[in-house]
């Protein structure tokens, strides 16, 4: 019988443990937790004065940053800068007030660019998770049958107790399985949804959208609910996004995005052909009702970006990340690194294995001057641990193939060795955490 270590991070983090025992495994976690920061690995606060983009400093040691995730390298562009300084010039810091009652004019501003930017009507939201919270449990109803991609964002994971307490029948489909789905569609009567990423942020692999969309065709009780906040931006005409480049808009698919990322900014963005669905969303959704408004410094740099996006502009700085993501996978066989997958996206994971290894070889790059992120259970389903690194536009060709070479160094040192970094207290916490 399969244990929690066999398990999905999913799987796992949402099945019902003991209070006993939930508390062991909380305890044993939070202990990895504290000794991995005190290692220098997780949780790290920076200590520049001012941001750079390619590099960070951490224990007083300048390193490269692989760990980035604004991939067209927009955070700190001018234009965007400027335009957030002259935003809070006029309006302040905040305006307090539910969308529900009043907003600032900044938003149908944004609404406007986004929606010419995608196509389709949209709702802006204050980040990609609350865009799930507004929409998902307006939109699945009673009765129907919600089917999650095994490695779903965990923003998405969070919204399926309401669909359950709503009435909704949750399962789980194993990674890009369209056959299950498939299966889920031809034999359910009622609506079935299916979720998943565009791009999912630890493997660095894509949906299979044209499979999606096909399958849209073949079940007419199928909807396609797509988490693509990483894909936005660098991909895309107009920046709209791998998964919408590949297949453009479906009747019944819906879209969330994040702005934090490649965009630059911060925020979320629902889309839909349906303009009604998106008028529902926005005039009922939890968020939309509740919750407080994008700051206007945040909606002005936004704004910016967007007229970026829609400029002539945008397709050499997509032609520069492009050019920065090819360098990887040509590089990483050069050196003998083993990615999860070569797909042309400006993420990657290495898997290493047991948690102890991996710390020990975040710890070994950044010793060496390089710094990724690292990724144990329950992050990533147990012994598949490893270290994902991002390319951005502040990255230089250079510092790609520093990277890939001294992860090539570290794995073949790894040879015979368990590890490189002495860690033995981050390995006496997991083996309570493993325990429990």
């Amino acid at each position: 019988m399969p244990t929690y270590r066999d398990q999905t991070p999913s799987q796992y983090m949402t099945k019902s443990l003991s209070h006993t025992r939930a508390d062991r495994a909380i305890d044993g976690f939070l202990e990895i937790n504290r000794l991995s920061q005190q290692a220098g690995v997780v949780r790290q606060l920076i200590e520049d004065d001012e941001f750079h983009g390619d590099t960070i400093t951490l224990d007083g040691n300048t390193v490269s940053n692989f760990g980035l995730c604004s991939y067209l390298g927009l955070g700190d562009d001018p234009r965007l800068v400027e335009a957030a300084k002259d935003a809070i010039d006029r309006y302040g810091n905040s305006y307090s007030s539910s969308l529900a009652y009043t907003g600032l004019g900044l938003y149908g501003d944004l609404r406007a660019r986004m929606q010419e930017v995608l196509g389709a009507p949209v709702v802006i939201t204050a980040s990609t998770t609350l865009a799930h919270h507004a929409s998902l449990p307006v939109l699945v109803r009673r009765g129907d049958l919600v089917v999650v991609d095994a490695q779903a964002h965990a923003s998405i994971l969070s919204v399926l107790p309401a669909l359950s307490g709503n009435g909704a029948e949750v399962a789980q489909v194993q990674h890009n399985d369209l056959d299950a789905v498939a299966d889920h569609a031809s034999s359910t009567k009622g609506r079935v949804w299916y979720l998943f990423d565009g791009l999912y942020s630890m493997h660095g692999d894509t949906a299979p959208a044209e499979g999606v969309y096909a399958l849209l065709d073949a079940s007419p009780n199928l909807w396609a609910y797509c988490d693509d906040a990483h894909g936005l931006g660098w991909a895309g005409e107009k920046g709209k996004g791998q998964f919408l480049h590949r297949t453009g808009w479906h009747e019944r698919l819906i879209m969330s995005f994040g702005l934090a990322k490649s965009w630059g900014s911060m925020g979320g963005v629902i889309a839909a052909e349906d303009e009604k669905l998106i008028e529902t969303v926005e005039a009922t959704g939890g968020p939309m009702v509740f919750g407080g408004p994008l700051p206007p410094g945040v909606l002005a740099a936004n704004i910016a970006s967007a007229d970026i996006h829609l400029s002539d502009e945008l397709p050499s700085l997509q032609d520069e990340l492009m050019e920065r993501i090819r360098f990887v996978n040509i590089t990483a066989q050069k050196y003998g690194v083993r990615l999860a997958n070569r797909e042309e996206t400006p993420l990657w994971y290495v898997e290493i294995g047991a948690s102890m290894k991996v710390l020990s070889t975040v710890k070994t790059l950044l010793n060496r001057g390089h710094y990724v992120n690292g990724a144990v259970f329950p992050v990533v389903p147990r012994g598949k641990g490893g270290i994902r690194f991002t390319v951005t536009r502040y990255n230089s060709l250079e510092q790609i193939e520093d990277l890939l070479s001294s992860i090539g160094e570290v794995l073949a040192e790894y040879q015979g060795h368990d590890d490189i970094v002495d860690l033995t207290a981050l390995e006496d916490a997991a083996e309570t955490a493993d325990d429990s």
